[in-house]
């Protein structure tokens, strides 16, 4: 922005503000300046100075260096850094009202020199994420200013830096770092981005992955660099939660997310999806849900909507409860609730008995099939996830995929020709449940009866 949309909003002849001019010449440090003005509505002014003038946010609830809380912030207009010294009325149009001085100091970003942090905070505006130490009279320390994607508004989020909260008992804090890399470059999504969507899904997910071992699937430069696995999490906070659990090769300690911290603790190394195991700690051999993952590999779309209702319509003869969610990928899951009344190898053989009733059903689209080479472009009804230490996305995880696309819970009446799982991104997906409500919750509550449901299908078959 430039100081012509200052100069195009206000009749400067009439105003009392200062008129728009640039700062000439350079400071040994940068200022900032914080506004208390009561217009039609009261809010509040953060400007920082950068390239000779004032870059402004305004922030309609007062600021604060409780690092649990968020304030939207609005980018607007540049000011003249002249307005830093700015108190008064505002007599009439834009702005109209009582302008006062709340907080001033100066700035730096990691403690660089003027022209640094000058970069710094042009490069962070147009990326959509910057952080910066401000040292003030009641404000101090580290900030974070991150652009909200779906905003029409030029809206922000402006909150402390290190997210400091406090819990039973083990102050504690998870630290957020590089938030303004780059995690999906095509789309321009940062780190920050991905946080922010966990911390505000948070509600949402934590049922998911409470008390369940999560296998670290870990993106630490976003979904175009390097990957890898990481079971074994030997260092960590004392805050965090792990549980050792026996492998052939020695014991592993996985974590647990339980808790919104835990869940930003995650995101921060880099965890883009969030894979927790089907059962809990309390009943580890006992899976929570089966799940039946419908895997294209080759087959359209619209087969594996077809698979997906016949599925749901051979549940319903026999009474068996089903949830479906997009994989956030190219298929769909199906999940059973089973309340952790019966073992993985109990599970496992169940759902092989669906499987093969579905695809007498649907032979020509669907296949039982493990070798990919020997599908034949059909869609894989995959219950080899119903094992001891498998994993899948779980619901509301983000997937490493363009157009960060979320695994997302479905009515069955959306389960239909048309559906497009590309739909449903980490841009969306909140709004979207905010509205519907968790439909994938059942889930995790009554479980079925196996033994009346075997002996329907006995009898039916």
């Amino acid at each position: 922005m430039s100081l012509f949309k200052y100069k195009a909003k206000r009749d400067l002849k009439k105003s009392t503000e200062p008129p728009a001019k640039k700062k000439k010449g350079k400071n040994e440090k940068l200022i900032f300046v914080i506004q208390e003005h009561h217009a039609r509505r009261l809010h509040f002014d953060l400007r920082l100075e950068a390239d000779g003038v004032l870059k402004s946010w305004a922030v309609p609830k007062e600021p604060t260096n409780d690092p649990t809380v968020k304030r939207l912030a609005i980018h607007v207009e540049d000011h003249p850094y002249s307005y830093k010294d700015f108190e008064g009325t505002i007599p009439f149009g834009y702005g109209k009202g009582t302008v006062r001085i709340w907080d001033k100091g100066t700035y730096t970003v990691k403690g660089q020199d003027v022209k640094l942090t000058e970069k710094s905070i042009k490069d962070g505006i147009k990326k959509g994420a910057f952080h910066f130490t401000l040292e003030g009279k009641k404000l101090k320390g580290e900030f974070l200013l991150i652009r909200l994607k779906n905003s029409s508004k030029d809206e922000w989020l402006l909150m402390k830096k290190k997210e400091d909260v406090l819990s039973k008992g083990k102050p504690k804090h998870a630290e957020l770092t590089h938030l303004d890399k780059l995690y999906w470059p095509k789309e321009k999504i940062t780190k920050g981005d991905l946080i922010q969507y966990y911390d505000e899904i948070s509600p949402y997910i934590l049922p998911y992955l409470k008390d369940r071992p999560e296998s670290l699937r870990r993106y630490p430069n976003g979904i175009t660099g390097q990957t890898f696995f990481q079971k074994n999490l030997v260092a960590h906070p004392d805050w965090i939660s792990t549980i050792a659990l026996k492998h052939k090769e020695g014991k592993v300690n996985y974590l647990l997310i339980q808790n919104e911290e835990s869940l930003l603790f995650a995101a921060n190394l880099g965890c883009i999806e969030l894979h927790p195991f089907f059962s809990r700690t309390a009943s580890l051999h006992n899976p929570d849900y089966l799940i039946i993952d419908l895997d294209p590999k080759g087959a359209s779309f619209d087969k594996v909507i077809q698979v997906a209702q016949t599925i749901h319509t051979v549940l319903e003869e026999f009474q068996i409860p089903s949830y479906c969610k997009t994989s956030g990928a190219t298929g769909l899951h199906i999940a059973i609730p089973l309340a952790a009344k019966y073992n993985y190898s109990q599970v496992k053989a169940f759902a092989e008995v669906i499987a093969l009733l579905v695809h007498r059903r649907v032979p020509k689209i669907s296949t039982l099939e493990r070798s990919i080479s020997k599908r034949q472009n059909k869609v894989y009804i995959d219950v080899y996830q119903n094992n001891f230490g498998q994993t899948i996305a779980a619901p509301y995880s983000v997937r490493a995929r363009p157009g960060a696309t979320v695994s997302t819970p479905l009515k069955w009446s959306e389960v239909k020709r048309g559906l497009d799982p590309t739909d449903f991104t980490i841009k969306n997906v909140l709004k979207r449940v905010k509205k519907i409500g968790d439909i994938y919750q059942p889930v995790l509550k009554k479980g079925i009866d196996l033994e009346k449901i075997i002996k329907r299908i006995h009898n039916t078959l």
